[in-house]
């Protein structure tokens, strides 16, 4: 394995700060890729400028990849569908006006936090139902969107992190089982990992914290001054283009079956009420170890027929109407599909300068074993901030933390809580993670604006879980 030395980290690092300064997160990652592939081809500028372009097409060679992309273009379709037959009119006006059962700030903002803890089984969908679900509710009652987007990630991050009985948990009790092969750990994967769910603190503390900003109605820093911005029309919020282009094709067709909150439910619960299915299918009869990217782009999938038939049956939409709608929901969606591209497609460098690796190694010797526990969280917090994907540092950081655990006598179920809880982290924080995008576009939120407010609330969140790792340390 070849040594880049400080150049792993620098190249991820420069893609952060570039996103943060000039809030153009297309273009930070594309000079990031530009910048990584260089390193990558021995500092060649025409090299690596040859390399960015071809890794781009490379991206689609991935059948991961290129499902999770097409999947975010087609959830457009079905988004545009909801909209545009009063599908979410309906649903606005059911919620708050005919049930009560939305009456403000407050229970908007538990729904999408109600929402997102139930549908665990996959991330996206997660994000996106509940995105969909109260977008409009959060308009009425001035949620700004990066407050939603807030809700709606980290509480995702949390749940489906620690739910296990999903392809988060199929993923940790695969690398447990290579620990137990190698004979650092002895017994079954799944009651190790549910053992080691009792000390994935920042799934807890992030949740405690999300409805104590609900509940509370507190906000600080960034998140503050969205919340200001909505609240008080005359300070003259900037919106975004997403919000730009929402406001100007929000309409809802003139017809008798319009207006109908079943125009919401049978496209949006057809797809959620596809993906266990598909989970299974893909699983061979397995949930756990189901494909998620394949689940979700047969969902969606799915969901694209059943609305079809749906709406021709109800005779709302022509054939050529039909698909005019879905092609204006697709072309939505270019923009955010973009940054999933180039988000892969920095993942990929990272892995190819073996960024985690070297974070671990640099330093996996400067640490007491009283401090251990506390170390593997910071390190892998650090670690899914710069490569923005969790499933990517946990993959690296549990073998290490077990067998750090194991040299200094520390249980390994409190190393393998750690390695998780600083894993999703970076999914909070991070401008490339693809958790974070897509929340942004499930909550019509400028994304680098969401990772500007979240940032300082989740880095609260880690502190608190860095202090109770150390305090447990020091209990052993």
């Amino acid at each position: 394995m070849q040594d880049y030395g400080i150049w792993a980290v620098l190249t991820p690092l420069l893609t952060i700060l570039l996103a943060i300064l000039t809030r153009q997160v297309i273009l930070s990652l594309l000079t990031g890729s530009v910048f990584g592939f260089i390193v990558l081809h021995d500092f060649h500028i025409l090299g690596g400028i040859k390399a960015t372009l071809d890794g781009i097409i490379n991206i689609f060679a991935d059948g991961g990849n290129a499902k999770t992309i097409i999947f975010m273009v087609l959830i457009g379709g079905i988004m545009r569908l909801v909209v545009v037959t009063g599908g979410m009119r309906s649903l606005v006006r059911v919620l708050s006006e005919k049930s009560q059962l939305i009456k403000g700030r407050r229970s908007v903002q538990l729904l999408a936090m109600i929402i997102t803890s139930l549908i665990f089984v996959e991330s996206s969908i997660n994000q996106l139902v509940a995105g969909v679900s109260t977008k409009n509710l959060a308009a009425k009652y001035a949620v700004p969107p990066e407050k939603m987007s807030y809700i709606i990630q980290t509480s995702c991050v949390s749940v489906c992190s620690s739910a296990m009985i999903n392809g988060w948990g199929a993923a940790m009790m695969g690398v447990i089982g290579v620990q137990i092969g190698k004979g650092f750990l002895t017994g079954e994967p799944f009651e190790i990992l549910a053992s080691s769910m009792v000390y994935h603190f920042m799934a807890f503390f992030s949740l405690a914290t999300v409805l104590f900003y609900i509940l509370t109605g507190a906000s600080w820093g960034p998140m503050r001054k969205a919340e200001l911005l909505t609240k008080y029309p005359r300070l003259k919020r900037k919106k975004t283009p997403e919000q730009s282009h929402a406001d100007q094709n929000d309409y809802v067709i003139e017809h008798p079956n319009s207006n109908s909150i079943l125009n919401f439910l049978i496209p949006i619960l057809s797809t959620v009420l596809a993906v266990p299915v598909m989970l299974y299918i893909t699983g061979h009869g397995d949930f756990a170890k189901g494909s998620g990217s394949t689940s979700v782009y047969y969902s969606v999938i799915f969901g694209l027929t059943v609305s079809f038939i749906w709406f021709m049956a109800r005779r709302i939409f022509t054939i050529d109407s039909f698909f005019k709608e879905i092609y204006i929901g697709f072309a939505s969606m270019v923009k955010i599909s973009s940054v999933m591209i180039f988000a892969f497609l920095m993942g990929g460098i990272c892995g190819d300068l073996h960024t985690g690796a070297y974070i671990a190694k640099i330093s996996s010797s400067v640490i007491p074993p009283s401090l251990t526990i506390g170390f593997i969280f910071l390190i892998s917090a650090i670690m899914s901030l710069a490569t923005g994907t969790s499933w990517g540092t946990f993959a690296i950081m549990i073998p290490i933390g077990v067998q750090l655990g194991v040299s200094v006598g520390v249980p390994p179920e409190y190393m393998i809580g750690a390695a998780i809880s600083g894993s999703i982290f970076g999914d909070m924080t991070s401008p490339i993670s693809s958790d974070a995008i897509v929340a942004s576009m499930a909550t019509d939120c400028e994304h680098i604006e969401h990772i500007r407010t979240q940032f300082p609330y989740a880095l609260v969140t880690g502190s608190i879980a860095l202090l109770a790792y150390i305090m447990l340390g020091l209990t052993l």
